[in-house]
């Protein structure tokens, strides 16, 4: 299948990027598309069938090495892989395995990872893993470019610039972010001069290309003052974000009704639930088996893979549902296996215990947002837009469409399919701009401060996060680390200049590198602690700044045994909104930008 781009004149090449946990998507349009109905996803994958593959909207997040698989000549990504490799999948979540876990967060996830169905090859970590599969995506992309008759005859290259937006979960942490940013980056994506790279969220994504979509097929759909929720239940996490319909002519625009809700929740939950199930029936039967055997991507999850896209709580037969799986120490009375075919047959009821968990948790996301949004007093949610791969289930949105009902709410999806919306969405941003003019901040942002030590307030403080130390600029007065100092409140509104300026004082000893290493903290409750004794205070990462070229004979010091100390104020400058989807820093003196400011993530 070739995509119908209409090149008029060559302006500049719109990608959407949408790395999933258990399914990846690209999609891309020039910028002077003359349709947003010309944007479809890309469906020629590697490997995938050749015969009806308009349906092929997505491929599998599965990575094979050869140097652990015999009969592989080269690495194996997406529809290459054979049930039966050695594999790697899921390693989405990984991605952002540090962040503090949430009350919505799987259960079992930790479990899972520690388990193996989440290894990671020796050597690699899970960015690493990513950067492999989106070099296939890459090498994909410029094959594309050359389908889609893009490059002219003596044209080897493309000469166009290409603006690339990869789609993130709203929920994810900055390390997150960055991460998946790096992988693309690592994998060739907008390595050129002139080609640049976003980051977008999920939610943000679907619900421009649904909206949009609303405007042309679905009556009423789209009405100004009204609140509409964004569900996009995907295979790893479940996001939920609700906006506000501020305009819709000129142009669509929407804000941020509430601060969204999200967690680790999505359609491999199901999976888990599946191996937890058969763990408890059969033991060491199942759990003896080998990845390779009943891991992701096994004759035995592809089966259930299709069993879980096709049940509906509608029962129509007694026939169970049939998962080929030999296991050659099951007994032979053992419940629910036909060791004569070696079958594992799971009974409807069975089903319903891999996926009610699953569905619970996104009714308790979608019911805690829905009434979050009543109580900050914005319009009530008229419409649940429900994008994602799982979003796509009949059993879902039987659950869904339960709820909704008595709460007099419609329930719909995109034209085309939730599938694929958000990677359509994300090249729909590019095309025509943000919609979403004003945002909420998801977490508090902050730093520690240190305060005048009292024993008879601070003597049970923890030692391994705070300390005590000497003002040498105050009567050399004992301090005590550690108070929190929140910059930016959770729910503040953010826009793509939003910046957190934070004044803060450094005492720097002469001799030592004049280098500032200061620590972002954040935290997602919403009511701020005080102290990082919390153990849902976040360490965001470590700013790093040179101030090299500063004369320090015009600040103010104090001698300190056989040293000078300097007393430095400094303001640090935090972007939250920045359109490239990652925390821009800078370091400032008297209003002056001061060398070159930089994160790191790697500080763990």
């Amino acid at each position: 299948m070739s995509v119908p781009l209409q090149i008029r004149t060559r302006n500049k090449l719109l990608v959407g990027l949408d790395y999933g946990t258990t399914y990846s998507g690209l999609c891309f349009a020039l910028s002077n598309a003359a349709d947003f109905n010309d944007i479809r996803p890309w469906c020629k994958w590697p490997g995938g069938p050749t015969e009806n593959n308009e349906y092929l909207q997505k491929a599998p997040s599965r990575v094979a090495y050869a140097s652990e698989n015999s009969d592989l000549d080269q690495d194996a990504w997406g529809y290459e892989i054979e049930p039966g490799m050695t594999t790697y999948s899921w390693t989405k979540l990984l991605l952002d395995g540090s962040a503090v876990a949430t009350e919505y967060d799987d259960p079992n996830l930790k479990k899972a990872a520690a388990n193996g169905l989440m290894k990671l090859p020796p050597g690699k970590q899970a960015v690493d893993v990513v950067t492999d599969y989106m070099k296939g995506m890459y090498q994909m992309f410029n094959q594309a470019v050359k389908d889609i008759g893009l490059l002219s005859d003596d044209e080897a290259t493309l000469s166009m610039p290409v603006e690339f937006w990869l789609t993130v979960p709203a929920t994810w942490s900055e390390e997150a972010r960055w991460a998946t940013r790096s992988a693309a980056l690592r994998a060739g994506f907008a390595t050129r001069p002139g080609d640049e790279i976003n980051l977008i969220p999920e939610p943000e994504a679907a619900t421009h290309l649904a909206l949009k979509d609303g405007l042309h097929h679905v009556n009423d759909l789209i009405k100004e003052g009204t609140g509409v929720l964004v569900c996009d239940c995907g295979g790893g996490t479940v996001d939920i974000t609700t906006y506000t319909i501020d305009q819709i002519v000129p142009r669509l625009k929407l804000a941020e009704a509430c601060v969204g809700i999200g967690g680790k929740c999505g359609g491999t939950f199901i999976d888990r639930n599946l191996y937890q199930l058969l763990t408890q029936r059969y033991g060491t039967a199942f759990t003896s088996l080998p990845p390779e055997h009943t891991g992701p991507g096994s004759r035995f999850m592809q089966a259930f893979e299709s069993k879980k896209r096709a049940f509906s709580g509608i029962q129509v037969g007694r026939r169970g549902h049939k998962l080929p799986l030999n296991m050659p120490d099951a007994l032979a009375s053992a419940s629910g296996y036909d060791k004569r075919w070696n079958d594992i047959v799971l009974s409807h009821d069975d089903m319903k215990k891999c996926f009610d968990p699953v569905v619970e948790k996104i009714i308790e996301l979608v019911s805690s947002q829905v009434s979050a949004v009543t109580r900050a007093g914005n319009p009530r949610v008229e419409t649940i837009i429900l994008v994602g791969g799982l979003g796509e289930s009949p059993y879902v949105r039987e659950k869904l469409s339960e709820w909704v009902q008595s709460r007099n709410i419609r329930l719909t999806t995109p034209m085309g399919g939730g599938w694929s919306a958000i990677v359509r969405g994300a090249v729909l941003r590019g095309l025509e701009g943000s919609i979403v003019d004003i945002k909420k901040c998801r977490r508090h942002y902050g730093h520690t401060l240190s305060k005048e030590y009292e024993p008879s307030i601070h003597y049970n403080f923890d030692e391994n996060k705070r300390h005590l130390w000497k003002n040498t600029f105050d009567k050399n007065k004992q301090m005590l680390s550690g108070f929190m100092y929140w910059e930016m409140e959770k729910g503040a509104e953010i826009d793509e200049t939003t910046e957190i300026l934070s004044e803060f004082v450094c005492h720097y000893t002469e001799g030592n590198p004049m280098v500032l290493e200061h620590k972002l903290y954040s935290c997602s409750l919403d009511a701020a602690p005080d102290s990082i004794e919390n153990e849902r205070v976040e360490c965001v990462g470590v700013l790093k700044a040179s101030f090299a070229d500063l004369d320090l004979s015009k600040l103010q010091s104090t001698d300190s045994e056989d040293h000078k100390v300097y007393r430095i104020s400094f303001t640090l400058g935090i972007n939250l909104g920045a359109k490239d989807g990652t925390l821009n820093v800078r370091l400032l003196m008297r209003g002056r930008e001061i060398g070159k400011a930089t994160i790191d993530f790697s500080y763990r």
